[in-house]
Formats: structure tokens, sequence, C-alpha cells
């Protein structure tokens, strides 16, 4: 056993040895204006099972797709520029297809991804958040975490991320990332420049005076169970002052709500640079977590610098019933999206709320009317025990849908091949008509891909093997054990799987972000491999081999407290409870049940 559970951590030297961005600049790339792919697979994007040969040429001095002809007809390039000036790859084993879009992250769970037994997100999150690096008790160096963890750990998170994002087919990852000051967020943003991944950073920020109290939902008996103890704080529950139930949503804090949006202005006139892939966005935590008047500012952020927003919305029937106990003033009438609608959070294009799995028909519709994406996290919502996003009924109510992994700790991974493959079946056992049921084509490439561009709002410039479409494209090795034998090359990616054999040859061949090659011959290009898994290795030690850390509620006495109000929250026994009802029950809260296979209504 030891004491601490940091083993060595990490350090800015650290993240210099693995991070090499100079590789993104090498000799090839400096010589060559044009990447020429010739007669290569392309699949249809329009009708199933459908593909066709082409040339396909990407410009790195524009980052576009320049030209697209029949196969072997893109010879004027030759006589323009000469063959000094073309890469040509021979695509006849490949196929190409548009990047996905990473819609939601997390990059800083990578540290305690497979560590957190199974749990509900109300209850997962504050062992998150407790055992992080950067938490206390379980964080890297005990209470004095959050102040002493360097950024430099943020940094090769982020690379880890940007690598399992990268090499698994996106192009673009959205990080709702967990900062405590501008340090966190410039480390993220040098990471993923050095990787070259189009990144999108949304600090995820409240204005909560309490951490985290407001993720937990009020017992709908609270008062009676108040009235119950007298006030004794026997009842074990997260009022901070009396230690019993709370009977009301838990407090803001006006001054740490200027310094979040401060933190904003500033992360955007520091690092906000499209142009070289690198987008800062507004990206408060939830719509329980952030005030009415947190909203409204980062709304006008939002407009004042043309940035994208995200925000987690309606991720679990936990957060439908909080939208019903917290959101009854300002017009939202207990509703979450009616919060965001009014606040002007809606507003702005490139709006995407993430997971979306608990919204009404009325709800629906202000998502349609206002052209924000839900992003589908199945992976995580599955884990989590959160539901499974309506897609189909999403899709009849004309709401536009992307995928996402979410964080490492919740999913545990950022493999995008797995999102779309379960993202592919789940909808399979929503109905019986088959004829419903969504092929490869329209989870690959309309989700992953072409709703992917339009959350992050490049839907008109990007997600599309198009020319003049941004050159972020994937070329795939048809001869990888895993994309045989030859059937439909692209439902083998969707739906198969990759054998882990060196061998069976890399699934991805080539990828290129904005015209530059991010993936060569199967590796990443933008960091030393070998050289951060010695890092990662280093750093910490394994759960089991420290000294009192469990990840367990009742191992910290906050998450016990929020265990008991959850547990009364959905009518489920508390432990050592006392309370003896003398009234009738609270009246049953109706859910929509096409979300989970148990009986959603409270009772």
């Amino acid at each position: 056993m030891t004491s601490t559970r940091v083993a060595k951590g990490v350090s800015n030297a650290d993240f210099v040895s693995v991070a090499c961005p100079e590789k993104n600049n090498d000799d090839v790339e400096i010589e060559t204006f044009f990447v020429l792919i010739e007669n290569v697979l392309l699949p249809s994007a329009e009708e199933d099972g459908k593909y066709s040969r082409k040339d396909v040429v990407l410009d790195a001095r524009v980052g576009k797709i320049v030209q697209m002809t029949e196969a072997f007809h893109a010879s004027a390039f030759f006589r323009e520029y000469g063959s000094q000036r073309i890469e040509k790859i021979d695509g006849t084993e490949k196929m190409i297809t548009p990047g996905l879009v990473n819609g939601h992250t997390h990059s800083v769970e990578h540290w305690l991804r497979g560590a957190i037994p199974p749990l509900p997100l109300e209850m997962w999150l504050f062992q998150l958040v407790f055992n992080e690096p950067r938490g206390a008790p379980g964080g890297w160096f005990k209470e004095k975490s959050w102040m002493e963890t360097p950024a430099a750990m943020v940094a090769i998170s982020a690379l880890l991320c940007g690598i399992e994002t990268l090499m698994s087919g996106s192009t673009v990852v959205m990080d709702h990332l967990f900062v405590r000051h501008i340090e966190d967020v410039e480390a993220a943003v040098t990471a993923y420049k050095a990787l070259g991944i189009r990144c999108f950073i949304a600090p995820m920020l409240d204005d909560e005076a309490t951490f985290k109290h407001n993720y937990c939902p009020l017992a709908r008996d609270a008062k009676e169970r108040l009235a119950f103890c007298k006030g004794c704080g026997c009842c074990g529950g997260l009022d901070p002052k009396t230690g019993c139930f709370r009977t009301e949503k838990s407090a803001s804090d006006p001054k740490k709500r200027e310094e979040m949006l401060q933190l904003w202005e500033e992360a955007v006139q520091k690092f906000h640079d499209p142009e070289n892939g690198v987008n800062i966005c507004i990206g408060p935590v939830t719509c329980f977590g952030a005030t009415f008047e947190m909203l409204k500012g980062a709304a006008d952020l939002r407009k004042k610098y043309g940035l994208c927003g995200h925000i987690h919305l309606l991720e679990t029937r936990t957060q439908a019933l909080q939208s019903k106990q917290f959101l009854n003033e300002n017009g939202c009438e207990g509703s979450s999206v009616k919060l965001l609608e009014k606040t002007g959070f809606l507003d702005s294009p490139g709006t995407s709320l993430a997971h979306g799995v608990w919204l009404t028909d009325e709800e629906c519709e202000i998502v349609r009317r206002t052209d924000a994406t839900i992003v589908h996290n199945p992976l995580s919502n599955l884990r989590l025990g959160s539901g499974v996003a309506p897609l189909r009924r999403y899709k009849n109510n004309g709401v536009k849908v992307c995928l996402g992994a979410d964080g490492s700790c919740s999913s545990d991974g950022q493999d995008m091949l797995e999102v779309v493959k379960i993202a592919n079946f789940l909808p399979c056992v929503e109905t019986a008509e088959y004829r419903d049921w969504p092929s490869p084509r329209e989870t690959y490439l309309k989700l992953g891909c072409e709703n992917g561009y339009h959350s992050i709002n490049l839907g008109d410039k990007g997600g599309k093997i198009r020319e003049g479409m941004l050159a972020d494209v994937c070329l795939w090795d048809l001869t990888a054990l895993a994309l045989l034998p030859k059937t439909d090359p692209l439902g083998l990616l969707a739906r198969g799987s990759r054998t882990q054999n060196k061998a069976a040859g890399s699934v991805l061949a080539e990828s290129w972000v904005n015209g530059k090659r991010v993936v060569r011959a199967g590796e990443i290009v933008g960091c030393d491999v070998e050289a951060l898994r010695k890092v990662l290795a280093d750093a910490q030690n394994y759960v089991h081999e420290t000294e009192g850390l469990s990840m367990e509620p009742a191992a910290n006495d906050a998450s016990r407290r929020a265990e008991n109000e959850y547990r009364a929250a959905l009518g489920l026994p508390v432990d050592n409870d006392k309370y003896v009802p003398s009234g009738p029950p609270p009246e049953p809260v109706d859910f929509s049940q096409d979300t989970t296979l148990f009986d959603s209504t409270l009772r």
C-alpha cells in the first residue's frame, strides 16, 4: 500500500517530451502543396450501399478538398504544378470518409477511467470530482490537490483524448473541459495544437455557491422529512447549515459568476483561433449548476464573439425532475430547454446539447426551431443508467442529432467507432418496424459526420467529401483484417470490430485535418505515443494500491449525504432511514417511457 495515489505525477517537461508538433510540418508536408488520392472508394452520403471510385485532391495551403474527378482523371494537377508539389497516394485498396466529430467529451476524465463502480450520474459525479488528480481527498496531493496539481496533467490527458479520437476516425473534438484557471485551458490548447486535431474547448463553468450540490434533486417529501426530524440533521442531507435534506435549490454565488464569465472571455481573447483549428466555446455545466443570470451572460458572450455553445441537457430522469423542481421562474415553466431559450443561449448558431435523453415533444420543437443539435452519447448513457436517447422520435420531430464519446470515466474511452456501432444498434430495439432502423450510412455519415459539423457551426464547410469542403478526411485500409472479407466496406467500419494485432493492419491508414496530415501509415504524427505510454504508466498508482481510497458513495461524507437525498428523490430505500411518513406518499411524476426499460414514472 502507498499513502498517496500519485506515483510520479506529470510535469511540463513530460508534456514537452511526448508532444512533437514539428512532425506536422515534416519535410514531405513542407514541400507538398497537394495530396492526390487516386482511385479511392467513396461511399455515397445519400444512398445506402452505393459506392464510386474517385480521384480526390487535398490542398494543404487552403485546407480544402479542391478537386474531385472520376478515377484517374486528376492529371491536370501534374501538368500545372509538377509531380514534386503533389503527394500521390494509391487509393485502390482504400476508402475515404469525412472525419467524425466527437461532439462531447471531458478529456481530464482519462485519469479515472475504469475506476468508478456502477453508479448513476449523480453519484458517479462525486467520485469523479473527489478523486481525479485535482480532487480532494482522493487527488494526487490529497487536500492540496486543487492547488498543487500542475496544469500539465490537463495537457497529458488532452493528448490521450485527442489520440484516441483521431485514431477512431474523428477529426474534431468538443472538450467540455473542467478547469480551475486559464492555465488549464492553455494546457489543453497546447496539446490539441500539437496533435493537429480541430478542437472546440468549452471551459465547463458554473456559479454554484456549494460545489455540485445542484447536481442532486430534492427529495419529493423533503419538507415532511424536515418536520419529522425537527431540523436535527439526523436524516443526513446536503443542507450546508443543518445537515438536513434541502427543500430548495442550493444558492448561487454572484462573485463567482462574474469570475467565471471573465474566465470565458479571457480564454476567447487569448486562444480562440478558428483559422488554425482552435475554437473556444462557451460551456456552462448544466441548467442547474448555472443560474439564469449566468446563462444570459454566456449567451451575450456568444453573440459578442460569434462562438459556439455547449451544455449538458436532460441527461437523466433525475435532471428532468430537477427541471420541474428548480426552473419555475422567468417563464421557464419547469423546462430546461425553455430556460435556454429564455436566456438567449439557443439564439446563436453552433449550439450543441449534450445527451438530451429526456426531452418532451414540446422541448423537441424548440430545439428543432432553434437549429440546435442533440449530442447522443450512447455509451455513457448506458454505463450510468441514464437511458437511451429516443433517436426515432427525435428524427420524426426534425431534431438534429450528432454523436459523442463523453468522458473516458463514463464511457470509458474515446473510440468513436464504438460510439457509431452502438448508436447504430440501439434504435433497433426501439421499434419493431425494421424499415425504420438506421443504416450504417445514416449513423456514420449523417449523424457522425454531417450533423457533427453542423453542431460546431461548420455544416456548410465540412462533414462531406465534396469539392470546396474542409479537408478533414480519413483514409481507411480495406486490406486490414477488420475490413475483410470484402462485403460492405462502410458496414464493416460502422458495425464491425478491430483486431488488436500488429499483423492485422491499422484500419485507419491516413488522416488529415485542414489539409494537414495528422495520421500517417496508421501512426499519430503529433505525439510520441511510446513516450506518452511511459509518462502515463509512471504518473499514478493503481486505485487498489492507494491506501484509504474508495470510489463508493459511503466513503465520503458529502457523497453519502448526496446519496441519501438522491435515493429519497427517486423513491428508493434510504440507508438507516429513521423517517416514518405520516401522510400519503408524494404524487407520481410521469416521464417519457421510450428511454428506459424500467418504469420511468416516479412513484
